[in-house]
């Protein structure tokens, strides 16, 4: 996509958006919390049900999610959150979010599947919230061996923190929107700057 300025000059072309195949599910979990809006779409045991069951993640909307599950949904959303601003080069906080995943990840159960044509795959396990979250965590297993996790990143603003995917040939993005977060931080550089000369 292209976007123009004001005056109608074509901008650079746009190098974020949507992550490849299932890796979309996974920047649209993290993307549950809309920090700048202050909204949460995992407002519920059964919010968290629908988001699942709409994304395919899960075989049934039947199923009972507990609290408990979503607590721990909540708990891996903002684990993956940290996680995923390494990808913009910020360090891991003193307390690692990879602990976190690793504890959730040593709850949820997998199996492997075989498919018609003989194919061998791990799938989710279990009751529906943790089977979930395990389908998840799946799509980005699968996505670190193709080579496209670290291209899913968490934008530098403070105020933002939304998940994006960097398409841009060199893997250096670090706004969801340079127009938006983007350029409040080159103002707010340059006014630190501005501010030190004088």
């Amino acid at each position: 996509m292209v976007v123009t300025d004001a005056s109608g000059r074509a901008a650079r072309e746009q190098t974020i958006g949507p992550a490849p195949g299932r890796l979309e599910h996974v920047r649209a979990f993290v993307n549950t919390l809309d920090i700048e809006a202050g909204t949460d779409e995992l407002s519920s045991p059964a919010a968290l049900t629908r988001w699942l069951w709409a994304r395919d993640l899960i075989g049934s909307p039947q199923g009972q999610v507990t609290e408990d599950d979503l607590k721990q949904a909540i708990s891996m959303r903002e684990a993956l959150r940290e996680v995923l601003l390494v990808h913009v080069g910020r360090q891991l906080p003193a307390e690692a979010p990879v602990s976190h995943l690793r504890a959730i990840a040593a709850g949820l159960a997998t199996r492997l599947e075989i498919r018609e044509d003989g194919t061998v795959m791990p799938v989710p396990d279990g009751q529906v919230g943790p089977a979930g979250l395990a389908a998840l965590l799946l799509i980005a297993a699968e996505a670190a061996t193709l080579g496209t996790w670290p291209r899913l990143k968490i934008c530098s603003a403070d105020d933002c923190r939304w998940a994006f995917y960097d398409r841009s040939p060199a893997k250096s993005a670090c706004w969801c929107s340079m127009a938006v977060c983007g350029s409040r931080a080159k103002s707010r550089a340059y006014r630190q700057r501005a501010a030190a000369r004088r």
